[in-house]
């Protein structure tokens, strides 16, 4: 089974196919390192209002859309699928999981591309630095833009 994964210690998308029930599935977990974004976020009032995480909640929301607009059928409430112990790191993470039944032509590497895209877009959103990332780094390298980003703050 395909698995297509981006990492770094401030979030993570990982997809991979598995088969629930005889019928092809996509497990969808995604992740955000609160504890590495809380200097960026300092001044704003509660997790609630956090924009990082409502900018994951966001993407796995956008995700749904793209993924009914090709026949799939994202179920959100789904327990059990297989996304504890993705996290890169033991700090404090905010978790978006997903199962997808019916993924058609969604592939678990264009749905992590677009869970990238979409976060970065959010983060540069959610900045209050001139800084702004672009969407196709490596993990790595994002990483190190995001621990300056986060350093600035």
């Amino acid at each position: 089974m395909e698995k297509h994964e981006y990492k770094n210690d401030y979030f993570y998308f990982v997809v991979r196919q598995e088969k629930k029930d005889n019928k092809d599935v996509l497990v969808y977990c995604s992740g955000i390192n609160v504890t590495r974004f809380l200097p960026m976020m300092q001044g704003r009032l509660g997790l609630g209002s956090n924009p990082i995480v409502s900018g994951l909640q966001l993407v796995k929301y956008d995700l749904c859309t793209l993924a009914n607009e090709k026949g799939a059928i994202p179920k959100e409430h789904y327990c059990n699928i297989g996304c504890a112990g993705i996290a890169p790191t033991k700090e404090g993470w905010y978790t978006e999981p997903l199962l997808i039944e019916n993924p058609a032509t969604l592939t678990p590497e264009e749905i992590v591309s677009f869970a990238v895209k979409s976060m970065v877009k959010r983060i540069n959103a959610a900045s209050l630095s001139d800084t702004k990332m672009p969407d196709d780094l490596p993990p790595a390298e994002l990483q190190k833009l995001l621990e300056v980003l986060c350093k600035q703050a």
